[in-house]
């Protein structure tokens, strides 16, 4: 795939690269003689008659064309980076930065000379201009740029200007006449001016107006004045106090005695008529009116006396009428300031629009003056510029025959390119494919290990740089967690196993941890993991990291075996013992320092070893044993006798054949039984139904 790839990249490159060329073109013609000159003979008189020697000048005319003047005046015109992009990118790959502005033009001036054909056509008077470009649209204005440049840089040569002084003459009025109305505009914008006659009348009449408020003020104010002193005269002329009346009463407010003897009394007739004489209520009733008429013969009430005094009332209504007049007083005063005020800044603007008035008149004035010059040569300047066109026309003997258009059609190479591309890729792809699988010694297919090992692929894994936690890993290893309890040896499940490996990084510690968490967590069982590749701290590490959220309660729940139990700590008991430190994980521990005890040591007796394993297969359902690799180490194959089965990891697209080979005999001649290989590290590049064909 990677060399199909390169050759069709290789043709899509040169296809870009090629790019398709448009070439526009124009024809213009010489004229020499009178006739064609553009002067027509009315009268019969003058001979048409074509000079010989006259073709010789459009030799000429082709040089003028193709001159480096008229190039330039074309590339200014079209901008050369427009035109030619490439001249504006940075050098060497972009190591270098981008040329200067005048090496700019002097490069896209070269690609424009070889871009650029100038042919006279068959020794006539009628030259063709051709430029090819990748954009038909710029070539066709390139050309046609071309022919104006051309045709304006020939004008400039053979025409005399008499407009030149008259022109520069009307920009220096005009610039005179704007510079006038810009003071004009200045002066009404700081004098606040809109139309002067109209704001002298309004500011004549508003001085008039406040003039009058003025008076009519002063006279109110005068008045209080008067007012004011009145008032203060007779207020203090008037008695404070004036006597009213004095009366004495010896009536009892709220005096309620005979109302209530009159309720008692008619209370005693309405029971006397109903009852006898000694019945108690009626009884109760006359004690109650002796005692109300006995309160009536009293002397003890009081005797009042009220005096009363009352204030003159005309000293209020002058106190009132005082301050009335003083608030309006100082009213008035602070009405006559404002007044005042607004009669100062009405004078004032009367004397800065009299000013302004004598300083407009004169901007005018000039004004006038400078729009009368403006006008007049304005008139001179387009007068003589209609004779100047005029001449041009008349005396003009180059015309444009034929401008240039877009053209439809170009010439390519980009889909030679891109069909031997497609073709070489597909040809060459095929042949590296073939000669590849060929010649391959790693492998990609869990079945090919069965092919050439004779040994069953008992799991595959592609997520091996990290830990199996994806819902296919998860699977995977269920499946080969089921495969290994459900088959031991004498009805006795497996419980020592041993990872063999030919390579560091082949992913056999990532598997022994997931195959370690299904036993542990999925499964129930006492699960010791052995490192005999490191101290076992990466690996209790990394166990702790990948533990779940949950207690050890519930995690003991969901085991098969229905129970809680986490042994203690596993101490050596003697020298050489095994050290196992429990997980986060309940039911799983991880040796400490495995590689210095008596199982991982080769001077340690095989004697002792089988020993060793047998107190530990004791105290625990499940043992997974990590050996150095094959290659590196005898451990792997010395323990393979002694475990109950050995699994072989090879990793996909990294482990070779004969390496794989190689391990499976040595496991096989050191007496140990395989029970199968984990393929890990697999890689989909293709859809999967493409790799049985590989």
């Amino acid at each position: 795939m990677i060399v199909a790839l390169l050759s069709i990249i290789a043709g899509l490159t040169a296809a870009t690269y090629a790019r398709t060329r448009y070439a526009a073109e124009s024809l213009v013609m010489m004229m020499i003689d009178r006739s064609h000159a553009g002067i027509s003979d009315v009268a019969g008189t003058l001979p048409s008659i074509l000079s010989i020697d006259g073709l010789k000048s459009v030799d000429s005319e082709i040089r003028i064309l193709e001159s480096r003047r008229v190039i330039e005046d074309t590339l200014s015109a079209l901008d050369p980076v427009t035109l030619f992009p490439e001249i504006a990118r940075p050098r060497l790959f972009g190591l270098l930065p981008a040329d200067s502005p005048q090496d700019q033009l002097e490069k896209a001036i070269d690609k424009f000379k070889r871009r650029l054909q100038v042919e006279q056509q068959s020794a006539s008077n009628i030259v063709r201009l051709s430029f090819s470009h990748e954009d038909p649209d710029l070539a066709a204005d390139t050309v046609n740029a071309l022919a104006d440049a051309y045709l304006k840089r020939r004008r400039a040569i053979f025409d005399v200007p008499r407009s030149p002084f008259l022109a520069s003459e009307l920009a220096r009025h005009s610039d005179q006449l704007k510079s006038i109305e810009g003071q004009i505009q200045a002066l009404k914008s700081e004098y606040d001016i809109v139309d002067l006659v109209q704001e002298s009348l309004l500011a004549a009449n508003q001085v008039d107006s406040i003039v009058q408020r003025r008076r009519q003020t002063q006279e109110r104010q005068a008045a209080l004045l008067a007012e004011v002193a009145a008032a203060k005269k007779r207020l203090a002329a008037l008695p404070e106090r004036v006597f009213d009346f004095k009366e004495q009463s010896n009536q009892t407010q709220n005096d309620d005695d005979r109302n209530v003897l009159l309720r008692l009394e008619l209370e005693r007739d309405r029971l006397a008529s109903q009852f006898l004489p000694d019945y108690p209520p009626l009884q109760e009733l006359e004690r109650k009116i002796r005692t109300v008429r006995q309160s009536m013969k009293g002397g003890d009430k009081p005797v009042f006396s009220t005096t009363r005094e009352v204030r003159n009332p005309s000293i209020p209504f002058l106190n009132n009428h005082l301050l009335t007049l003083e608030i309006e007083q100082d009213a008035v005063a602070r009405q006559l300031d404002e007044l005042n005020r607004q009669h100062t800044v009405a004078v004032e603007k009367v004397g800065r629009l009299r000013k302004a008035e004598s300083e407009l008149r004169d901007l005018e004035r000039t004004r006038g003056v400078m729009e009368d010059i403006y006008r007049d040569y304005a008139q001179r300047t387009e007068a003589a510029r209609a004779e100047e066109e005029a001449a041009k026309v008349r005396f003009s003997n180059v015309r444009v025959v034929q401008p240039a258009v877009a053209p439809a059609t170009g010439t390519s190479m980009a889909p030679s390119f891109i069909i031997a591309g497609l073709v070489g890729g597909i040809l060459l792809g095929g042949a590296a494919g073939v000669l590849a699988t060929w010649l391959r010694q790693v492998y990609i297919l869990p079945h090919e290990i069965e092919r050439d090992l004779a040994v069953p692929a008992i799991a595959s894994f592609s997520d091996t740089d990290g830990e199996l936690v994806s819902p296919g890993a998860q699977q995977e290893l269920i499946h080969l967690a089921a495969q290994l309890r459900d088959h031991g040896l004498d009805d006795q499940p497996m419980a020592l196993i041993q990872f063999v490996t030919a390579n560091d990084g082949d992913g056999d510690a990532i598997v022994a941890r997931g195959l370690a968490l299904e036993f542990a967590k999925g499964r129930g069982l006492r699960t010791l993991v052995i490192d005999l590749c490191g101290d076992g701290t990466g690996q209790l590490a990394a166990i702790n990291a990948g533990a779940d959220d949950k207690t050890d309660g519930e995690a003991a729940g969901e085991t098969d075996s229905g129970t809680g139990e986490r042994l203690p700590t596993i101490e050596p008991q003697g020298t050489g013992d095994l050290e196992a430190l429990p997980s986060a994980v309940p039911l799983l521990w991880v040796s400490r320092q495995a590689t210095g005890s008596a199982l991982g040591s080769l001077r340690t007796p095989i004697a002792q070893s089988r020993q060793m394993l047998e107190r530990l297969n004791q105290r625990f359902d499940i043992i997974l044993i990590l050996s150095p690799p094959i290659g590196n180490s005898h451990l792997a194959r010395r323990l393979s006798p002694m475990v109950d089965a050995n699994i072989l990891i090879a990793r996909a697209e990294h482990t070779r054949a004969p390496v794989a080979a190689r391990m499976r005999d040595s496991i096989l001649a050191s007496g140990g039984d395989i029970v199968g290989l984990v393929l890990t590290g697999r890689h989909f590049h293709i859809p999967q139904v493409i790799y049985r064909w590989l």
